[in-house]
């Protein structure tokens, strides 16, 4: 697993966000953060999809 200025790249190749990382992308309280990750799981592709639906 290798690291990236967002989160980490997990077993797969797919880039993830940590908790952290996303919310300050994103502007966005930690706890709201992980209760999004947790929701639609951490893929970066997704969030950043998700987020821009969100308008953010």
């Amino acid at each position: 697993m290798t690291a990236n200025s967002a989160g980490k790249t997990d077993q797969k190749g797919t880039d993830t966000y940590e908790a952290a990382a996303f919310a300050a992308k994103f502007g966005v309280p930690v706890s709201e953060a992980k209760t999004i990750i947790k929701r639609y799981g951490p893929s970066r592709k997704k969030l950043d999809t998700y987020m821009a639906a969100r308008g953010v």
